[in-house]
């Protein structure tokens, strides 16, 4: 068996929580954002993970750590160029790094206008794994980093494990639901990322702690009453907002 640097085991940590098996599509945005924070803990190096998903050939990105993914994965599909849409399109893994002056690197000669939209955001690293699953390829699991070289073989093989189990998941509840279903689901899930990212700022201000952190306590608390995280976020406002109003009006 392999171990990591630290003697810890991604492989099969990172299998324990990306594992189960859906019973409908509903269940699916849970699950992905379950899939993106997971593979963040457990790839070193890695800053921000995203899932894409293409439904009839259009990217839409299912689940993220922090709206710095989203606004990654957006150039990427306004330019139509990127590491995500390459992984997904051709069934191949890429790993690349954005060069910074002289050192001109691999993404920069790849996607020249998507490197360099998106060094302004602090990115360096880049990986991108296709979600294959037997003959279907669905999307692809991003990975991101703000350090150059963040990842080498040690690290693709951790994510695989991740895109892999993740890749099945998806196909088998598209296959079960149809990908009508699916593509309304990815409707509903964008509809509630404003509530999320809502709740996310008001802990951050109340708690003085960072986004992922943030993310951290409503999946936590989510499980702990069993309520979905949208749901929670929802009680987060609307409890910052009778407070602003019972203070206005007291």
């Amino acid at each position: 068996m392999t171990l990591t640097r630290t003697g810890a085991h991604p492989h099969e940590d990172l299998l324990a929580e990306v594992s189960g098996v859906l019973s409908s599509v509903d269940e699916l945005h849970d699950y992905v954002t379950r899939v993106v924070h997971a593979v963040r803990r457990h790839v070193t190096g890695c800053d921000e993970v995203g899932v894409t998903l293409l439904v009839d050939g259009r990217p839409s990105t299912a689940a993220y750590t922090t709206v710095t993914t989203l606004e990654v994965d957006a150039v990427q599909y306004q330019l139509d160029q990127g590491p995500c849409l390459e992984a997904a399109r051709e069934r191949t893994e890429v790993v690349a790094t954005i060069g910074d002056g002289g050192d001109r690197g691999d993404a920069t000669q790849r996607w020249p206008l998507f490197a360099e939209a998106v060094r302004r955001d602090g990115i360096q690293s880049l990986m991108a794994l296709p979600l294959v699953s037997g003959a279907e390829c669905v999307g692809a699991l991003n990975l991101y980093s703000e350090t150059p070289h963040a990842f080498d073989d040690f690290d693709a093989s951790v994510a695989r494990v991740g895109a892999a189990r993740a890749a099945d998941a998806i196909v088998a509840v598209t296959e079960l639901d149809g990908a009508q279903r699916l593509a309304g689901q990815l409707e509903q899930a964008m509809a509630s990322r404003a509530v999320i990212e809502q709740a996310k700022g008001v802990l951050m201000a109340l708690r003085g702690i960072d986004e992922h952190e943030a993310f951290d306590w409503l999946r936590a608390t989510s499980q702990t009453r069993n309520v979905r995280v949208k749901a929670l976020s929802e009680q987060v406002v609307a409890g910052v907002r009778n407070r602003g109003e019972g203070e206005s009006t007291a």
